[in-house]
């Protein structure tokens, strides 16, 4: 079957992070998502049946501390698809994979093994590693940030020849070396799995345009311009290669009645409610060990942390929504990644309210499920 990332919508839509404790929200709000397998398999099918395209986990070992201990209860992200991918039809499952972390004929196998589970719905979303308090519970090396894109673009290299050489070769490389390397059986999909990577540094979005085929954005919400030139600087680079990519973004979603409904009830769960120290001790080891944000705009992150993981904001009533969505796909953004306070809730609002919007503005084709 096609992967649902290469279909013809114009915005393709998702929903991720529900494989953790609170999802993207750094809150002490009632209704906070607890992450349990039951609602992850409902919220599941429920988006499946929808027709968005995608199911997406945060690869997650450790929380951040505080009240809430934000993201401490985690699925691992490769079981976890696995078990989505069998009890769905039509979204494309991903695992979020920290390369150091795993080796590549192991990650090899796994993908390949989830791609048969899922008949050809597979995809891996790439992470260099940054995280270094995760990093300690393995033992493993934590790299300076540029070496962790080399080591990376080796990762991939090896794994993308493990997918498709059908016969033993030797591999020696400056991170990796190996005799005989053999993986069976390969993807359904080939020559390889998609991939998405969320590389924003000079450095990490070099390696997104040269391996990715979704660059997963955090958008700076300066200004208009400045996020349209950092979506154009992304989709330049992979061009100049010879390769396309799609421009994806994380979206949080207050969707009500009314625009006074909702924007009272983010200040409700992020100002009355959130969770300052967790945000604090997100925003020191984001900045310091990712170099996603610059330090200029990581105070003013705080609120968007809080009540999204620093996604993008969707408040409002589902027509502003759709406005909102208009505006995004004329930046030049072709997917987003959902999220919500209480996920089961609000994405089956989303569903009936805001879904049936986008096709009337020409953003979605209508989806009949199988």
């Amino acid at each position: 079957m096609k992967n649902q990332l290469f279909n013809d919508n114009t915005m393709k839509l998702g929903v991720m992070a529900f494989n953790c404790s609170h999802g993207s929200t750094v809150t002490m709000a009632d209704g906070v998502w607890p992450m349990t397998w039951s609602d992850n398999a409902t919220l599941a099918r429920m988006v499946d049946n929808s027709g968005m395209e995608v199911l997406l986990p945060v690869g997650r070992w450790k929380g951040y501390g505080g009240d809430t201990n934000f993201n401490n209860r985690t699925f691992e992200s490769f079981t976890w698809a696995s078990g989505i991918s069998a009890i769905t039809e039509h979204c494309t499952v991903f695992a979020t994979v920290h390369a150091p972390l795993i080796h590549p004929v192991a990650a090899a196998k796994m993908a390949a093994t989830i791609d048969h589970i899922s008949n050809g719905r597979f995809a891996i979303n790439l992470v260099a590693g940054w995280f270094k308090n995760e990093f300690q519970m393995f033992n493993s090396l934590w790299r300076e940030h540029d070496q962790r894109y080399e080591y990376a673009s080796e990762w991939i290299e090896l794994v993308k020849r493990l997918w498709i050489e059908t016969k033993e070769f030797d591999f020696q490389g400056h991170f990796f070396e190996g005799k005989a390397l053999w993986s069976e059986p390969k993807p359904l999909q080939q020559p390889r799995l998609p991939i998405m990577n969320a590389g924003s540094s000079t450095q990490g979005q070099i390696f997104s345009a040269k391996h990715a085929d979704m660059n997963f954005v955090m958008l700076r919400q300066k200004d208009d311009t400045s996020d349209i030139k950092q979506i154009n600087n992304l989709k330049v680079l992979a061009s100049d290669l010879g390769r396309s990519s799609q421009c994806w973004i994380h979206a949080y979603v207050v969707c009500r009645d009314t625009e006074k409904e909702a924007k009272d009830y983010l200040h409700h769960y992020v100002v009355e409610k959130g969770d300052d120290v967790a945000v604090k001790n997100m925003l020191d080891i984001f900045g310091l060990q990712s170099k996603t944000l610059e330090p200029a705009v990581l105070d003013d992150f705080k609120y968007h942390f809080k009540a999204g993981h620093g996604g993008y904001p969707l408040v409002g009533t589902p027509e502003q929504i759709v406005s909102d969505i208009e505006k995004l796909s004329q930046m030049g953004v072709d997917g987003i990644l959902l999220s919500w306070v209480d996920y089961l809730q609000e994405a089956q609002q989303w569903i009936d309210e805001v879904m049936p919007l986008l096709v009337q503005a020409g953003l979605r084709q209508p989806f009949i499920p199988s």
